[in-house]
């Protein structure tokens, strides 16, 4: 059996110790189109869902639209497409995904 690396317990110990939001980030140092994937302040940590969904929305609609593609093409042309995007852009996507979605 693989042992655990200390810090990644120490990590889950602390999911228990922190409040956790959910938000829109913008870098306020990079605001044009750099994709801030959560803060931490104190006890406080907040996550921008958004980027994350976007990017694999866009990676799986590949798929979709390219279904010969490779994986690795699929990858490439993701990075690519999400780099072409800014926030209003990113919010829209997510907006939509948010109101399409279902539970399974």
């Amino acid at each position: 059996m693989n042992k655990r690396n200390p810090l990644l317990v120490d990590i889950l110990a602390a999911l228990g110790d922190v409040q956790i939001t959910q938000k829109y980030l913008i870098d306020p140092s990079r605001k044009k189109n750099y994709f801030l994937h959560g803060t931490q302040q104190g006890t406080e940590i907040t996550i921008n869902e958004a980027p994350a969904i976007v990017s694999t929305l866009i990676h799986e609609l590949c798929h979709y639209v390219r279904p010969t593609w490779s994986e690795r093409t699929v990858r490439r042309y993701t990075t690519m497409l999400i780099r072409q995007l800014g926030h209003k852009e990113v919010q829209a996507i997510y907006d939509q995904y948010q109101e399409r979605k279902v539970d399974a």
